[in-house]
């Protein structure tokens, strides 16, 4: 039978696809474990079709034009810092100039109707939220990346995974969700955020339904067990949870792993991803970095300030190029998330992928408190020292003014437990623990249970815990 309807079914070479990006499991077995030279190999073959694609793209080739590129001078991957990166604010400028998609995506309103298309955004925890548009290509390789990280963890088909985040315009929900379904054979129960479903409710279809496998964010992931304590009479390890997928932040001391695995008697693992790349890290069974995607993004690091390329256990911007991306291409994109590579090596599970240590906070994130530079994220590992606190934090900058010139300072609000008892001591431990870790003095405020939920986007909300408030007016002038 004949359609003229753009089915989706017929967008894409299903074949070719597996052939270039196999399902998970062929995938664990085979490319995760080619030696490091043919992995580069592969690199440099994507990244000239890559730039291929970057030329033909009007907002990339005018870019690099600008910048006294021609097509041909960058001939491998050897040559990428030659290319000039770009943030996310480039992305929102160029969506304000040519609203509403802008120019990198290569696509309109014209092809709206003649390619199934779907535009998600980021979570918007760094200003107004920025849209990507997604053909069924770039879609279905997000999902598969999702679904390799989920097998190499462990999940296998049958399993039943709770996601307790919303499908909507952001990525997170809809990744674990088509993996599960489409790429694993794994039972996906949306139940969407707390907002959404209320936590008691969660929790009964946990029971319910077998959940045994977890996507969420690591704030939510704690409140959902204390909700099937408190308001059902049930213990998580009643679910027999094989494994909590999550996205850990700073935990370099592993404080938030131990509280989560002890809380759920089950192992815990971190992962990385963005709007634009969808998973773009994982962690596997030894726990023992991040692998990337290698053979779908090539990952720099580099200097915060010098925007010079970092060795290996240096701390720096992030900096990706998307080998698949066809429609909105992603090349030397700084996402301004801070991170390490680690030494190569062959790692315990045979891969020569390369590894990154954990998200370690944001670079745009990064204040100046009297002439020290502060990462708010950087707070972890002294907020989950002292068992009376939760373990939530934000941190509040403001301009005092005085007699003097005004000064900047922060404020550390610090979330108690309801059961924490005496607080003795606690407010001069955080106090003295803060200025060790952050080399800077900064006040502590102790906070009621459930009083930061609001401010720092915690609890029942979607996306990421926000970790800074600046008021200061300079820069509200700014967001």
């Amino acid at each position: 039978m004949k359609t003229s309807l753009p089915l989706y079914r017929n967008a894409l070479d299903w074949d070719a696809l597996a052939e270039e990006y196999p399902p998970a499991d062929v995938w664990y077995e085979t490319v995760f474990r080619w030696p490091a030279d043919r992995m580069r190999a592969v690199q440099e073959e994507k990244f000239r079709r890559t730039m291929e694609i970057g030329w033909k793209n009007p907002w990339f080739s005018a870019r690099w034009r600008a910048a006294g590129i021609e097509p041909g001078d960058i001939r491998s991957l050897d040559d990428i810092v030659k290319l000039p990166v770009y943030t996310s604010d480039d992305i929102k400028d160029d969506q304000r100039d040519h609203a509403p998609y802008g120019l990198i995506p290569g696509l309109g309103a014209a092809d709206i109707g003649r390619i199934p298309l779907k535009v998600q955004t980021s979570g918007g925890t760094t200003g107004k939220p920025r849209a990507t548009m997604h053909s069924p290509r770039e879609w279905e390789i997000l999902s598969t990346t999702t679904a390799r990280g989920l097998y190499a963890q462990g999940a296998r088909p049958g399993d039943v995974m709770q996601i307790p985040v919303t499908c909507a315009t952001a990525m997170l929900g809809w990744g674990f969700y088509k993996a599960c379904h489409d790429f694993l054979g794994i039972l996906p129960l949306t139940t969407g955020s707390g907002v959404v479903t209320p936590s008691r409710r969660q929790m009964e279809m946990a029971f319910d339904f077998g959940t045994n496998l977890w996507a969420s964010f690591p704030e939510y992931l704690i409140r959902l067990a204390q909700a099937a304590k408190d308001e059902l009479g049930r213990d998580v390890h009643d679910l027999h949870t094989k494994f909590l997928t999550s996205f850990l932040g700073p935990d370099t001391e592993g404080r938030l792993r131990r509280e989560l695995e002890g809380i759920w008697g089950c192992p815990v693992y971190d992962n990385y991803g963005i709007n634009e790349i969808g998973g773009g890290a994982f962690e596997g069974i030894d726990k023992d970095g991040l692998y990337i995607h290698d053979d779908c993004l090539y990952l720099e690091i580099l200097d915060t300030e010098t925007g010079q390329p970092v060795g290996p256990g240096e701390v720096g911007n992030m900096v990706v190029t998307s080998f698949y991306r066809e429609t909105a291409p992603v090349i030397r994109y700084n996402l301004r998330d801070l991170t390490r590579i680690l030494p190569p090596k062959v790692s315990a599970l045979g891969s020569s992928f390369r590894r990154m240590d954990h998200f370690l906070g944001r670079s745009d994130d990064m204040v100046k408190i009297r002439g020290v530079n502060v990462y708010p994220m950087a707070c972890l590992s002294a907020v989950k020292s002292d068992p009376r606190t939760t373990g939530e934090w934000v941190c509040v900058v403001e301009r005092v003014e005085g007699a003097g010139p005004p000064r900047d300072e922060m404020i550390v609000h610090v979330e108690l437990r309801s059961d924490a008892g005496g607080l003795e001591g606690l407010q001069e431990h955080l106090e003295a623990r803060l200025k060790s870790d952050l080399g800077l003095a900064v006040d502590v405020v102790l906070a009621e249970t459930g009083s930061l939920e609001k401010i720092a986007n915690m609890g029942v909300g979607e996306g990421k815990a926000k970790r800074l408030v600046d008021r200061r007016p300079d820069y509200q002038k700014k967001r």
